[in-house]
């Protein structure tokens, strides 16, 4: 019935004009499944194909509205339900933090001017792997190397993924938990253990090169956040139900209660807006970034915590 309910939807949006047919004679779904390296059955082809032009009618819809701040756009999430994407690409619910954590000081700030740390990275793609919480702790000691002692490195990802004990691999983790065991054992580089899309055995019988000495909680407040970024990039939780079209401008349509992936805060514009990091390729959103209004948007003043 489902099958047959998606064939007749496709039938409906080649009438309306949505299902279109390029000089190749090739629809706009199976150009962008070459593209993407998507390879369907056929049952399985009619479906996605049915969830594609679906998409593609809200991303148009929504772009044609004078009463948004951002754009969405194609990417390789065409052919994902929001649930299916909600389930394959962010972790469960990070559990509310320490109310201890609350209790920090708000810094008064004297006019902090913008900055932007994106370069100190790299952007990284976790393909179907829950590991928002490795990238960015990793990305976080990247970012830290290259700022703090001038050398670009490019620590592995994978061992934190594999060795971490204290999250779940590819079924998610915390940024916290990942800098402890990246102060206790240390990082080695990704060209030595380098990054699968899966979770392996743990291969790293020695401490890494790259360490750090702790990590501090940052957020709780925007000026807090703000005057830890002009130093360096902060580690940060985020709920990333609604990103999966993002592809430019200022983000606000999320929640702040509830976060279920990891991405890390590189800066902020002259308005305050954050700018973070991704794992999902340099393909999606801003070249791999997005871009968040200010205050507590999706949650980013939750869990941000600083290596040092």
């Amino acid at each position: 019935m489902k099958q047959y309910l998606t064939t007749a939807f496709v039938a409906l949006l080649m009438a309306a004009g949505y299902y279109n047919v390029s000089y190749e004679n090739k629809s706009d779904f199976e150009v962008w499944a070459t593209q993407n390296n998507k390879f369907y059955t056929e049952s399985e082809k009619m479906y996605r194909m049915g969830i594609y032009y679906s998409n593609k009618k809200m991303i148009e819809e929504h772009n044609k509205r004078d009463d948004v701040t951002y754009k969405m756009g194609e990417n390789q999430f065409m052919a994902l339900t929001n649930e299916e994407f909600v389930d394959l690409y962010l972790q469960k619910s990070i559990p509310p933090m320490d109310t201890i954590e609350l209790l920090i000081p708000k810094i008064q700030l004297e006019g902090l001017n913008a900055v932007d740390w994106k370069n100190y990275s790299s952007v990284k793609y976790q393909g179907n792997c829950h590991a928002g919480y490795a990238f960015s702790v990793s990305n976080s000691v990247e970012a830290w190397y290259g700022i703090k002692k001038y050398q670009k490195i490019s620590p592995s990802t994978q061992q934190i993924i594999d060795c971490d004990y204290n999250s779940s691999g590819c079924d998610g983790g915390y940024n916290m938990y990942a800098m402890d065991y990246v102060r206790s054992v240390g990082l080695t580089s990704n060209q030595s253990y380098p990054y699968a899309d899966k979770e392996q055995v743990c291969k790293q019988s020695r401490n890494g090169s790259y360490f750090i000495s702790g990590y501090l909680f940052v957020g709780g407040y925007q000026e807090n956040l703000q005057y830890y970024l002009s130093n360096y990039p902060v580690s940060v939780a985020v709920n990333a139900n609604n990103w999966q079209f993002y592809n430019s401008g200022v983000f606000q349509n999320c929640t702040s209660n509830e976060t279920n992936h990891h991405a890390l805060a590189v800066g902020f514009d002259n308005n305050s807006n954050w700018i973070v990091q991704n794992s999902w390729g340099s393909w999606w959103g801003e070249d791999g970034h997005i871009r968040l209004k200010e205050q507590n948007t999706c949650g980013i003043l939750n869990y941000a915590y600083q290596i040092y």
